[in-house]
């Protein structure tokens, strides 16, 4: 497979892994039980549809096209940073551990616990290896 064709099916891999994170019951892996649909309706809105863009920036391979996915692609990463990464290494405020300790709590961890901050599971390190395996690969395609 070349660069190019790694650049827009990665993207619809990650949403795939959304897919089934957000609706195959995997526990201990994911708690779907604990999310209201509310929420689950905005994480679909929210995630689906970047994805699909960012796939179609690199698809039609125009280079104004692909710095938009790319962008994109880097504004998700950025925001898993600040979900989950940042929290665990810093610490959080009190309400990322409230609802953290209602949605993810039950969910199976593999990282060491640093002090009483949060602690990404194995669901969201999934997430984290994608995202940073899409802008891995697209960058290299850009660059």
């Amino acid at each position: 497979m070349s660069l190019h064709t790694f650049a827009w099916v990665l993207p619809l891999v990650f949403l795939l892994y959304q897919i089934v994170i957000d609706f195959l019951d995997l526990y201990p892996f994911n708690d779907i039980h604990s999310r209201d649909k509310r929420l689950r309706k905005f994480e679909v809105l929210g995630n689906y549809p970047p994805l699909i863009i960012i796939s179609a920036c690199f698809f039609f391979d125009n280079v104004i096209a692909n710095w938009v996915g790319y962008t994109l692609t880097s504004i998700i990463m950025i925001m898993h940073l600040f979900a989950w990464w940042l929290p665990y290494l810093f610490g959080f405020p009190l309400t990322v551990k409230a609802d953290y300790e209602k949605y993810f709590s039950r969910t199976y961890k593999i990282l060491p616990s640093i002090k009483d901050h949060i602690i990404p599971d194995v669901e969201h390190i999934g997430v984290g290896v994608l995202l940073l395996t899409t802008l891995f690969i697209q960058s290299w395609y850009l660059f």
